[in-house]
């Protein structure tokens, strides 16, 4: 057909399709990745396949979680590892004359706190003497004393129901959000045994028995899968524990995924809604300027229907054209925002370390799509042009 497409406003078409393939190429790439890393990592993580086990209190007929405990729990089936948690309030007392109550805890590396800033890349496990505390902690900016050793108070049974403070020293080599409330409120994380040794004389029970009389305050078990958590909590029940998953305490966290995905699925509509105006307003532009060369082509004898079948294809073809180079951009484009992405800790689980493509299927009915719309926008100009007789389609149009 005489003249090309890509001139002027073809010229105009291809871009406009380009670009709006290479956003969404890009979006759906990035999406599909970040949603097969949410799904793979919210399914698989540590703390998603944890079941929290508490003390067994008011059932006398089930055994206190102490080590014994800790290693039958060990031994069910599908069990990957079982972690417990003591925990005693000390006191912590600034330079400055403020102080705070806090509980230390044992590290549990299934429901690690979200430091934020510590005096050493590899935090935990902790060595005896250091804590990790929350930034803030009623109303003491725990964050100016990292790095330093404080002041602490712990408790020592004297007789049943009295005490006495003793007073000790600790390095703050760590702090985490305080937002963080898994282990509750205002948790302060020790060595294992310095928590033990605090929580013994706190009892007034030797450190080194400790573990076996009186025994944690929760013990987390690992299953090795995620789908082995329903059986793992049903064994962990008919023991006579109280047992709860972590999947259940954080049941809002699929409504949230589930709104991220809607509003991904909007954006990505209102590009294809946006893209779909741009072609036929662009294209129809086209045809309008072609038709002096559709009222040539009638004149020497070709069919309406040869003419408008040879316009709606070359659009189209335009249009796939567009499509690819689109797609080679939305590559780029993606890549580029993944390594924006990657470069967020919080974010980079969900960049992943390749190219972010969405899948054959999606790719094949994008290309489909741009293809029928570019098609669809170019069929009702092109119409409107052949059915023009061809001495009123040789004058300006």
């Amino acid at each position: 057909m005489p003249g090309s497409c890509w001139g002027g406003s073809g010229s105009r078409s291809a871009r406009l399709i380009a670009v709006a393939g290479a956003v969404c190429t890009a979006a759906l790439g990035i999406t599909a990745r970040a949603q097969s890393a949410t799904d793979s990592g919210v399914a698989e993580s540590v703390a998603n396949r944890s079941v929290t086990v508490d003390r067994p209190d008011g059932r006398p007929g089930t055994a206190p979680l102490t080590d014994r405990t800790e290693a039958r729990l060990a031994r069910l089936p599908g069990v990957a590892a079982v972690q417990h948690r003591a925990q005693v309030s000390f006191g912590v007392a600034a330079p400055s004359g403020e102080a705070a109550l806090l509980y230390a805890t044992t590290y549990r590396s299934a429901l690690a706190p979200p430091v934020t800033a510590s005096v050493r890349a590899r935090l935990f496990p902790l060595r005896p003497g250091e804590i990790v505390a929350p930034a803030t902690s009623q109303g003491l900016d725990l964050r100016k004393l990292l790095g330093r050793r404080i002041e602490i108070e712990t408790i020592r049974y004297v007789r049943p129901g009295e005490g006495t403070g003793v007073t000790g020293h600790a390095r703050l080599v760590g702090v985490y959000d305080p937002a963080w409330q898994l282990d509750g409120p205002d948790a302060a994380y020790a060595a294992d045994s310095d928590v033990v040794t605090w929580a013994a004389e706190r009892a007034g029970e030797p450190a080194d028995r400790y573990p076996a009389t009186v025994g944690y305050d929760q013990l987390t078990v690992v299953a090795r899968t995620a789908a082995d958590v329903p059986a793992v909590m049903r064994s962990v029940q008919d023991l006579g524990y109280p047992a709860v998953t972590l999947r259940q305490q954080l049941s809002a966290l699929p409504d949230v995924l589930a709104l991220i995905e809607s509003a991904g699925r909007l954006l990505l509509g209102v590009l294809g809604a946006l893209a779909f105006a741009g072609a036929v307003t662009v294209t129809g532009a086209l045809a309008r300027q072609r038709a002096q060369e559709i009222g040539i082509l009638k004149a020497v004898g070709f069919r309406t229907r040869t003419v408008l079948t040879m316009l709606v294809v070359e659009m189209a073809l335009a249009g796939a054209v567009a499509a690819l180079l689109g797609t080679v951009l939305g590559a780029l484009l993606g890549g580029a925002g993944a390594a924006l992405l990657r470069g967020s800790a919080d974010l980079a689980p969900y960049a992943g370390s390749r190219l972010p493509l969405p899948s054959p299927g999606v790719f094949v009915s994008l290309l489909g799509l741009t293809v029928l719309v570019v098609a669809a926008g170019a069929l009702l100009p092109a119409r409107r042009a052949v059915r023009m007789a061809p001495t009123d389609a040789m004058r300006d149009w």
